[in-house]
């Protein structure tokens, strides 16, 4: 049984110039068609304890609000306490707010990226600056006052100044619970990638993210895991379950799941998704699978990963299985243990990826 549940939409209104996620253009009778097969789905999960549900894409707002109802009423036969639909804001309605609000989703992730407006441009969103604190006002005075946005540096011509005004402005914005940070990554078949169009250097990245970070501590914002800064303990919790290496349902084309010692994923294959004749691809994780990856993705975490929780579940002892890499990391300071958890220095967290290839080792 898992407690947590990843639902995947798509559909887009419009494509994004950096995003090569698993998505196309809405079409009404192929949504039809998707809504009638997933909440089929979401039905025969009904028995699952779900206490985290997100529903991500593609952009879920991008449903009419006839649509959105199908899906949101499919879900009304689990009761989360954190229930987290991905918003766009040019299709964000005020009716849309208050659907998903009276479904129960009481968080919101706003695809923001940027508030420069020729970055808006550049990555092909067609939205004002003004338009997203206005649609964040509307989203709290609606009822949803757990609200995250989502921002990218690393952009085309963007500078280090305009990165850290923007996470200023958005710090600044008490409405605003939580902040992912997200290096641009160039996908070859993004526009980005099919117009051979490069991110700054990487030097300057690394500024961003550094500086970054300064900044949102700065003003009240504690980074909780390497991409994501939360005020007053407003973590994701569905995401948390991600990085603890727990457990969660995948449901939709183009979801990825783990449950029961097998990583899965619905590849994108919408039209034999709807005639039901998509297989999921299965990876059966080893144990050994599932000791690097607890490791792999809980340093993504402050609090790092709890020995005695690895311990128990594993029926081994984790400063035994990896001693090489640790003792090595320790020594250079790159981890440490603090209340028996194994967690990244400042140091270390600048240089996982390096770090991580020893335990692999």
């Amino acid at each position: 049984m898992s407690n947590a549940m990843y639902i995947h939409v798509p559909f887009c209104d419009s494509i994004c110039a950096y995003c090569d996620f698993e998505r196309c253009k809405r079409h009404p009778l192929l949504t039809s068609k998707w809504l009638n097969v997933i909440i089929k789905e979401i039905q025969n999960r009904k028995d699952e304890p779900i206490q985290t549900l997100y529903i991500g894409g593609g952009t879920p707002t991008s449903l009419t609000y006839d649509e959105l109802n199908q899906l949101l009423s499919a879900c009304d036969i689990f009761d989360p306490f954190e229930y987290t639909v991905e918003a766009n804001i040019e299709n964000l309605t005020k009716d849309k707010i208050m659907l998903l609000r009276q479904h129960g989703v009481n968080r919101i992730s706003l695809g923001v990226q940027s508030l420069n407006q020729s970055l808006i441009k550049l990555i092909e969103r067609h939205h004002s600056v003004a338009e997203i604190f206005s649609k964040i006002d509307e989203i709290y005075e609606c009822g949803i006052v757990n609200i995250s946005v989502d921002m990218i540096y690393g952009l085309p011509t963007q500078s280090l100044d305009v990165w850290l005004a923007d996470l200023k402005q958005i710090a600044l914005n008490e409405k605003i619970s939580h902040v992912s940070i997200y290096s641009l990554t160039i996908e070859e078949n993004s526009a980005f990638g099919r117009r051979k169009i490069e991110k700054v250097s990487d030097e300057l990245d690394e500024q961003m993210y550094f500086e970054g970070i300064r900044v949102l501590e700065a003003y009240g914002f504690e980074q909780y895991e390497i991409s994501n800064f939360a005020r007053q303990g407003k973590y994701s919790c569905h995401n948390c379950a991600y990085w603890e290496y727990e457990d969660f349902i995948g449901i939709g084309v183009g979801a990825y799941g783990k449950e029961n010692h097998i990583y899965y994923h619905w590849p994108f294959q919408l039209n034999d998704y709807i005639k039901g004749e998509l297989e999921k691809e299965e990876t059966k994780l080893t144990k050994e699978d599932e000791m690097f990856e607890t490791i792999m993705m809980g340093l993504r975490m402050k609090k790092g990963i709890s020995i005695e929780k690895f311990n128990d579940y594993f029926h081994e002892d984790l400063r035994e299985v990896f001693h090489d890499p640790i003792e090595k990391h320790i020594k250079n300071n790159h981890l440490e243990i603090i209340d028996q958890h194994l967690r990244c220095t400042s140091n270390g967290w600048g240089i996982l990826n390096s770090i991580l290839i020893d335990f692999m080792e």
